[in-house]
């Protein structure tokens, strides 16, 4: 039985290596017609005054620009969708690939959260670690 890929999700944080995670889902989506979905998680922000109001606004427009630098970036070339959710970008990765029904995970090793090169990213270590989809790691 042949196995095919049909949808791909890539996580981004909007740090370096997460673009280079989706420079590489999009070429392995051109060799086999699949659907890349990017997803950006942004925590949830409790309620605590105008402060957490402005933080929150922040976050979330700093959200919707990584996934309009991601579509830019994928030059339509491939079936592109975008998704932003709250939560925990741990968590919220591995429920989301497994509602969604993915084929694989293409992500980078490390990202805005980590020091650069210096070990695998805590989101990445627990994905591998939970997932039940492959996982491709980018560094």
């Amino acid at each position: 039985m042949s196995e095919t890929i049909k949808k791909i999700l890539v996580p981004m944080d909007g740090s370096k290596t997460s673009f280079k995670a989706l420079d590489r889902a999009l070429i392995l989506a051109g060799f086999t017609n699949a659907e890349v979905t990017v997803l950006n998680v942004v925590p949830h922000v409790h309620e605590g005054g105008p402060r957490t109001s402005n933080f929150e606004k922040e976050i979330l427009h700093e959200g919707k620009a990584i996934l309009e630098k991601a579509t830019k970036r994928s030059k339509k070339k491939n079936k592109l969708k975008t998704k932003l959710v709250r939560g925990s970008p741990s968590l919220e990765t591995v429920k989301f690939a497994k509602n969604g029904k993915f084929d694989h995970i293409v992500m980078s090793t490390t990202g805005a959260g980590s020091a650069e090169g210096e070990m695998l990213g805590s989101v990445s270590n627990f994905v591998i670690h939970k997932s039940k989809i492959p996982v491709y790691l980018i560094k």
